[in-house]
């Protein structure tokens, strides 16, 4: 009997330490976040994915929507996140398949994803993203 309780108890503590890892649901809303973000790109509705871009680097990625209209993203692979709790951010590397309309040629461009937290709302997560690499990857020779 009394191993039972035992191992009911070692039970007990592992589930409930899971949510002790994360009691806020961090890293859970940066999984959402970061999948629909790049769910947007990979339609190309970037004014409806530039609500998680970082505040400072929203104009700049905006204005390169228009660029972004010259190519077509056909599928992507997001690698696993990289979540530093201490810190509040983490990382994320997306494979994107496209081509440009131009050539007609799919190429896979890498994109590093930034993602931070943003203090001031509860899980409110912001991107850093490479747009402009992206672009300029599939428009290259």
């Amino acid at each position: 009997m009394r191993k039972a309780w035992v191992v009911l108890a070692a039970l007990v503590w592992l589930g409930s330490s899971a949510c002790a890892l994360d009691p806020f649901g961090r890293e859970r809303s940066l999984e959402q976040s970061q999948r629909r973000y790049t769910e947007l790109v990979r339609w190309g509705q970037l004014e409806r994915a530039s609500a998680f871009v970082d505040p400072e680097q929203r104009d700049e990625y905006l204005k390169n929507a228009a660029a972004f209209d010259t190519i077509r993203v056909t599928d992507f692979e997001s690698g696993q996140l990289e979540f530093d709790p201490e810190r509040s951010s983490a990382t994320a590397i997306v494979v994107y398949h496209a081509y440009s309309k131009s050539t007609l040629l799919e190429k896979r461009i890498r994109e590093n994803q930034q993602w931070y937290r943003d203090e001031t709302l509860a899980n409110q997560w912001h991107v850093r993203p490479e747009l402009r690499q992206i672009i300029a990857g599939v428009n290259e020779p």
